[in-house]
């Protein structure tokens, strides 16, 4: 079920860059604030979040809403714009691609080139640019047109917004799925809990978070842990899907595939109880649900552990392909599981 699939689309398209997530923030709270929910927690680093039921036991739902970005670094005096990474952007799928500058005046459409193929040596036909290597083309021919459209060293530069949601019949694909898809699914979960409120509200409140920083350390989690001071946290994050084609080695990554469901994750700063508590519901409700062995850190969770006075961290991850990329894929069939499992395990009050 492709529910409120307009929501995430204007999640997709909005811009939120490390540092830069106001866009995307905007959309969050406007459908949180037209769903009803109670407005929560906010702070500097730009986190925001709502909440349902008055119980004692807090129960933090969240997913990152930045995206991967790089930052601009210089302008050659002919116009040409150099870059340096900040947050995990692929420099394979930047060669010959388009991107956006965000600078002082607005978006500006930039172009990467590449040497042509006929110049190119064997050597060279085998490399990746480093970003340093890389050149950002905006139409200027001179340093002072560049900075004339309002970009500067340390202007943002991220994706071209690329957004299906209905690419074949269960596939979603679009940049910045890591991690604004479990934005989505935790305003999804918001959206079914606040229907059964009564039937959980007195042991649980809930805050459903969308947390700012977390390609660049997962600062805003650390934060928003220390002031939240959940009890439980169950964190919505990406993994990689290992079916697709590229020879990733399931018996070190896992056998992960899309369609099959959330994966529940097992590792040092997951909750044991929590996970087989989760597989439980699942099994009892029917939901699909796949389980991986996790290490420590890498996502929110670690962060949200270590933060809070004295929390039970679980992580429950979507299965994407072509992480980092333009095109990152994943599927609504995951994205339900995700949704049924947690609305289940909150309404059957199991935590």
């Amino acid at each position: 079920m492709k529910e409120d699939k307009d929501f995430l689309a204007d999640l997709l398209s909005a811009y939120s860059p490390s540092g830069l997530e106001q866009d995307a923030i905007h959309v969050w709270n406007c459908y949180c604030t037209n769903l009803g929910l109670n407005p929560y927690y906010s702070d500097k680093i730009g986190n925001h979040a709502y909440s349902l039921g008055n119980g004692p036991e807090k129960i933090l739902l969240s997913g990152h809403i930045d995206e991967v970005n790089a930052r601009v670094i210089h302008i050659d005096a002919d116009g040409n714009i150099a870059i340096t990474s900040t947050g995990g952007m692929c420099r394979k799928s930047l060669i010959a691609s388009e991107v956006t500058i965000l600078g002082d005046k607005g978006p500006v459409k930039a172009i990467i080139g590449k040497k042509p193929i006929h110049l190119e040596s064997l050597k060279e036909r085998g490399l990746v640019e480093e970003f340093e290597d890389l050149r950002l083309d905006v139409g200027a021919e001179s340093r002072e047109e560049v900075e004339a459209l309002g970009i500067c060293p340390g202007s943002i530069v991220v994706y071209k917004r690329n957004v299906d949601v209905d690419f074949g019949p269960h596939r979603i694909v679009s940049n910045s799925l890591d991690d604004k898809l479990a934005v989505y699914i935790t305003a999804i979960i918001m959206k079914h809990l606040q229907a059964s409120v009564s039937q959980w509200g007195s042991k649980y409140t809930v805050i459903g978070m969308a947390a700012a920083q977390e390609e660049t350390g997962c600062r805003g989690a650390q934060i928003a842990a220390h002031n939240v001071n959940p009890d439980i946290s169950i964190d919505f994050d990406v993994t990689f899907a290992t079916d697709g084609g590229f020879g990733i080695k399931k018996d070190k990554h896992g056998d992960i595939q899309l369609g099959k469901g959330g994966v529940i994750q097992y590792g040092p700063d997951k909750s044991i109880r929590i996970a087989n508590l989760l597989k439980e519901v699942c099994r009892k409700h029917n939901i699909l649900f796949q389980t991986a062995a996790g290490r420590c850190g890498g996502t929110n969770t670690n962060q949200i552990q270590l933060m809070s006075a004295n929390c039970e961290t679980m992580l429950v991850s979507i299965p994407n392909r072509n992480m980092h990329t333009p095109v990152e894929t994943c599927d609504w069939r995951d994205v339900q599981s995700i949704i049924d499992m947690t609305v289940a395990i909150i309404e059957d009050k199991m935590l």
